[in-house]
């Protein structure tokens, strides 16, 4: 999980998750490929991101603690990650509405297609299968 707070923290979450899936495609698959020619691995992940307040608590016993993080973002960005691998980037509407323009669109073309949660009352949310080169 990653937290991003200030200015611009949606655009740099979604361009985060545009780069982690650069990564897998032109990085770790092709590492993966070359060292196991014999198989047809394929390495596949999802990114889920919303926005919201949250609430952080260090829990646990003394020597054995954790942080556990409470608020709609990290239980619906949760959520996200278990949509279709096919288009590896998620995001809600309330991100999507808080997006720059140079992580919503290439060239004109929109990168984001929208879709209804219906497991979640229909809410409006966005996925995306383009990538972020990492410079």
């Amino acid at each position: 999980m990653a937290v991003y707070v200030g200015d611009y923290k949606n655009t740099k979450a979604a361009k985060s998750a545009l780069m982690i899936n650069w990564a897998n495609k032109q990085v770790i698959q092709p590492a993966l490929d070359a060292q196991y020619s014999g198989t047809q691995f394929q390495i596949n992940h999802t990114v889920g991101i919303d926005t919201s307040k949250l609430l952080v608590a260090k829990t646990g016993v003394r020597g054995a603690n954790d942080l556990v993080w409470v608020g709609r973002a990290a239980n619906w960005a949760a959520k996200l990650t278990t949509l279709s691998h096919d288009t590896p980037t998620w995001i809600t509407k309330a991100v999507y509405d808080k997006l720059n323009d140079e992580a919503k669109f290439t060239n004109g073309n929109n990168m984001w297609r929208h879709h209804l949660w219906t497991s979640m009352k229909n809410s409006d949310i966005y996925s995306s299968s383009w990538w972020w080169s990492v410079s």
